[in-house]
């Protein structure tokens, strides 16, 4: 958890209030509101691309339809908003402001979703009232997930007051903040970490240690910060999508990926992984291109650029072993060994990728 999720967290928290202090058919418009003047105070460089964004996507989809550009117009778009992304991470970098960008990056993912269904015909225009009520949700800034429209516009019809539902997720935002900060941050990340001692004087088996932990870090963190996320939308009524399905039970790296931050991995297979494989008729270009986008999505860096190359390579070999019916090899193995080990082998080859890389290109990593 860094320190600019904590205002996000607050603004989420007073945004459970916001809903149902006003009416129930003003309440998401409210939270819309009360999110966009949040923004405009704590993050005004997201606030401006945030809400310039959505105007002009949602202006460019009604506009299109009355001269029937969709596809130029989903190009156009689609490029601008990477652009935007990427300029204003690099600029934000520079500056060493990114605080001031934060939920740019799952907007972007947001606004591709509903461009590409739009285009395809899937899904009707949003009016802008929907397009701010859909992007402008606070407990999803920070960390996601990646929630569709059309999902999120149902949720909105038939949410009802639950008491029980309120307070399941109260109890699920508060574990998940105690799981982000106490266990994330403060016990892997601080005090186990520190046990490997600083970075520049690692070997190798240390590096891919360390780098073990910090996978261990990543999930307990960011599971914390999704319960957080569908704890407070569950107090507002709202069932969004769920992010992790428990992917220490996965028996290779495709498992893993299907089980890992699932919003983003069906994102990618939607709009990256199953164009690119029918453009190119090849699943295995799909699968690179996939992962590459996946690697740029976190940084814009060469490191990222090979980092997606490996675990793509990891994914094709999951496939190509997999034809056995028993891709890790652990025949004749109980399968209480096997739900064990398994884990274990793929937390080695994701945690492999830095150590691995760094010793190729140099430096230190992420």
């Amino acid at each position: 958890m860094t320190f600019e999720t904590l205002p996000l967290i607050a603004m989420g928290l007073l945004a459970v209030a916001v809903f149902w202090c006003l009416p129930r058919k003003y309440g998401q418009d409210g939270v819309a509101a009360f999110t966009g003047l949040g923004l405009l105070v704590i993050a005004p460089a997201t606030a401006i691309i945030m809400l310039s964004n959505i105007v002009l996507v949602q202006q460019a989809m009604v506009r299109s339809e009355q001269i029937g550009w969709r596809t130029s117009v989903t190009a156009v778009a689609i490029a601008s908003l990477v652009a935007v992304f990427f300029l204003s991470r690099e600029q934000a970098a520079i500056f060493g402001v990114q605080w001031l960008i934060i939920g740019i990056a799952y907007s972007t993912l947001r606004h591709i979703h509903v461009l590409a269904e739009w285009r395809l015909g899937r899904i009707a225009a949003p009016t802008l009232g929907a397009y701010f009520r859909y992007h402008l949700l606070p407990p999803v800034l920070a960390a996601g997930p990646i929630h569709r429209l059309p999902h999120f516009e149902r949720q909105c019809e038939r949410r009802r007051w639950s008491t029980t539902e309120f307070f399941s997720g109260a109890e699920r935002a508060l574990l998940g903040f105690a799981l982000a900060v106490i266990v994330g941050e403060y016990l892997i990340g601080g005090k186990v970490a520190a046990l490997l001692g600083s970075e520049p004087h690692r070997g190798f088996l240390i590096g891919w240690l360390a780098s073990a932990i910090d996978w261990l870090r990543v999930y307990a963190t960011f599971v914390g910060l999704t319960d957080i996320a569908l704890g407070l939308c569950l107090m507002m009524g709202l069932r969004l999508e769920e992010n992790f399905n428990k992917p220490w039970r996965a028996r290779d790296l495709v498992e893993f990926w299907i089980r890992w931050h699932i919003t983003l991995s069906l994102w990618c297979r939607d709009y990256v992984y199953a164009p690119a494989a029918i453009w190119f008729k090849s699943p295995l270009i799909g699968i690179f291109c996939a992962m590459l986008v996946l690697g740029l999505w976190h940084e814009t860096s060469f490191y990222y650029i090979i980092w997606g190359a490996y675990q793509a390579a990891g994914i094709a070999l999951s496939h190509l072993y997999g034809r056995t019916g028993d891709p890790l090899r652990l025949t004749g193995i109980p399968e209480r060994c096997k739900a064990v080990l398994a884990p274990l082998v793929i937390l080695a080859w994701l945690s492999s990728a830095r150590p691995v890389i760094t010793a190729v290109i140099g430096g230190t990593g992420p």
